[in-house]
């Protein structure tokens, strides 16, 4: 049986190399496209990213302002201090809290205790700024600083609270009776010499979040729940 060999004419020879040219093309189209369309999913998905983040940012700008605000008018109504300093000690207080995650409430309430929110208040044993912090307890609490700075001693103030808050694990009566009395103590000799600090602080505290719906859902109600940012301290005393 004689075997038939396949033979391309000229003719088919210069057809498929006219067509060549449009089948790479081709080819090349549809690379550039499935690429394209990757590359743009891939934009569209960073860009995305990019608006909840920017949504997320604004979200807390708002946030700070309104809690800034909110601090800003109870002190203009507690003290009387000048409008310069209000602003200056609201974003401090502020600040500080949330570098801390504390509730900034909390703090504002313990200023409005200590030294009714003037910052170079001194006390009768030397205690300094708007927290009333000694010397010790500010050499303790910050490896540098300015102890006649009152933004610093705001700050000794406030890792102290944390320190205690810590110490007595989130039970924010007992930290605040540390915080006046000194920690070193049995439970009930702390409560015995710390109750009429706290108390003062509590009045100050529901003065605060009477009238005042958003700081009583996110903060808390009362002295129990209101140490950590967010509700973070539930102990109970």
């Amino acid at each position: 049986m004689k075997t038939r060999s396949i033979k391309i004419d000229d003719l088919t020879l210069l057809s498929l190399r006219a067509l060549l040219p449009l089948y790479c093309g081709l080819l090349l189209s549809i690379f550039f496209s499935v690429f394209f369309v990757s590359h743009t999913e891939k934009r569209l998905a960073a860009v995305e990213s990019t608006l909840t983040q920017l949504v997320a940012d604004l979200e807390l700008v708002h946030e700070v302002f309104d809690e800034a605000q909110k601090i800003k008018d109870h002190i203009d109504r507690r003290s009387k201090i000048s409008s310069e300093q209000v602003q200056e000690v609201t974003y401090a207080i502020l600040h500080c809290a949330h570098q801390k995650k504390l509730n900034p409430y909390l703090l504002l309430a313990i200023a409005e205790t200590e030294s009714s929110f003037y910052p170079q208040a001194v006390g009768k044993v030397g205690e300094r700024g708007l927290v009333q912090v000694r010397y010790g307890t500010f050499k303790m609490m910050m490896q540098e600083g300015d102890f006649y700075h009152w933004r610093d001693t705001l700050e000794a103030g406030a890792n102290y609270l944390v320190y205690l808050l810590n110490r007595f694990k989130g039970n924010t009566i007992l930290a605040l009776a540390g915080y006046n009395a000194g920690p070193n103590r049995t439970r009930d000799r702390l409560l015995e010499i710390g109750r009429p600090y706290v108390r003062k602080v509590e009045t100050n505290y529901t003065r605060i979040v009477r009238n005042n719906e958003y700081v009583r859902t996110v903060y808390g109600p009362d002295l129990t729940t209101s140490g950590w940012a967010g509700n973070g301290g539930v102990s109970t005393a």
